[in-house]
C-alpha cells in the first residue's frame, strides 16, 4: 500500500469504538506513533482547536500492534 494515496481516515473515538478501548489510554499510545505510522490531526469545526486524531487504514494496524504490546507489558 503507497501510504501517500490515502482514501479514507478513521477518527480517534470510531477507532476507540471499534477497538473497545479507552480514547484516554487510547491517546496515551498514539504519542508514540508519528504521521509516518499513519496518525494525523484533523482541524475545522465543530472538532475546536485542538482538533481530534485520526488513522489511516496503516495507521490502525499501528495502533492495533501498539496496544498488543502494551497489553503485553501488562500482563
Amino acid at each position: 500500500m503507497q501510504l501517500n494515496r490515502i482514501s479514507a481516515i478513521w477518527t480517534l473515538a470510531h477507532v476507540a469504538a471499534e477497538l473497545d478501548g479507552d480514547e484516554d489510554w487510547l491517546c496515551d499510545i498514539i504519542g508514540e506513533m508519528e504521521p509516518e505510522d499513519g496518525v494525523i490531526r484533523v482541524y475545522g469545526p465543530p472538532l475546536g482547536e485542538d482538533g481530534t486524531i485520526a488513522f489511516s487504514a496503516s495507521g490502525v494496524e499501528n495502533l492495533r500492534n501498539l496496544i498488543d504490546i502494551h497489553k503485553a507489558k501488562r500482563s
